[in-house]
């Protein structure tokens, strides 16, 4: 059966003075049965201090980079082309390698971009990978204000750049698109079109109206969780298919404006308790598709 490997995003975690908050808290992740982090480079000083710290706790990294816009911090940067944006992915994943990196996500390109401009950033991605030996490591998250902010654009580059490996976090392609993708048959043909080429999942369900669920297991998101879940079902089966084992997931649930105010637990918990659940149900998934 194929392996389901857990990892904790760090997102909203105050990392302490040197890191000393996460040196306290790695290990509580450890117990819980993760096998690493997910961690967004851009903010964060001495990266080298975090290797060490998951050296001596047995964790693995998956880093997080994005290829410009770090962050989304301040107005987004205008007029920024497809070379542009190559430079820093390269420099970005220079900085990566040295944290001998599990995998790495990529919030990738622009959403202005037009389809020509998009495809001439991902193809350069490819080249990049390879020159810097991170040939198959790197998947490109379906994220707004990037250019896989909705399943038609992330469609399109996949017909011309096939060889992409894509980041499934379909709770940003559900509020964009203010709909469940199951319902007809042009969103069900698209999910089939991104589907095989997803290596790695943000297990995150969201709403038409929002990008989080405060409370995944309530009733009251029942649909949402019934097409989530199915959707990770058929992600999980193609991985197993394709022999790309093992499958990786990150429950990454976030804090306020994405966790709304007054929520009956902390976004730290809803991560936790779904990360504990969906592991469960992602084994049964594999084993199922083991043996079909």
């Amino acid at each position: 059966m194929s392996q389901i490997l857990r990892f904790r995003s760090t997102w909203g975690v105050d990392t302490g003075d040197n890191y000393e908050n996460w040196a306290k808290w790695l290990p509580t992740l450890k117990d819980q049965g993760y096998v690493g982090i997910e961690v967004d480079i851009a903010p964060l000083p001495n990266v080298s201090t975090i290797r060490r710290i998951c050296d001596e706790v047995g964790l693995e990294i998956c880093v997080m980079i994005h290829s410009k816009w770090p962050c989304y911090a301040g107005p987004k940067p205008v007029g920024l082309t497809p070379k542009d944006h190559l430079e820093n992915y390269r420099a970005q994943l220079e900085i990566a390698k040295t944290l001998k990196p599990f995998k790495i996500n990529a919030h990738s390109g622009d959403d202005g971009w037009s389809t020509d401009q998009a495809v001439e950033f991902f193809t350069g991605t490819l080249a990049i990978d390879a020159e810097l030996g991170l040939q198959g490591m790197v998947s490109h998250e379906t994220h707004r204000n990037r250019v896989f902010f909705n399943p038609y654009s992330t469609v399109a580059v996949l017909k011309r750049v096939p060889s992409l490996q894509v980041t499934a976090d379909f709770s940003h392609f559900v509020v964009a698109c203010e709909r469940l993708l199951d319902q007809g048959e042009e969103d069900k043909e698209l999910l089939r079109t991104i589907i095989p080429r997803v290596t790695h999942i943000h297990a995150r369900m969201g709403t038409t109206q929002s990008s989080q669920c405060p409370e995944p297991t309530n009733d009251v998101f029942k649909e949402e969780r019934r097409f989530f879940e199915d959707s990770w079902k058929q992600i999980i089966q193609s991985i197993v298919q394709r022999n790309a084992s093992p499958v990786t997931f990150v429950p990454e649930y976030g804090p306020f404006p994405y966790h709304p105010f007054g929520a009956a637990a902390s976004y730290s918990d809803v991560a936790d308790s779904e990360g504990r659940r969906l592991q469960t149900l992602f084994e049964t998934f594999a084993k199922e598709a083991a043996s079909s």
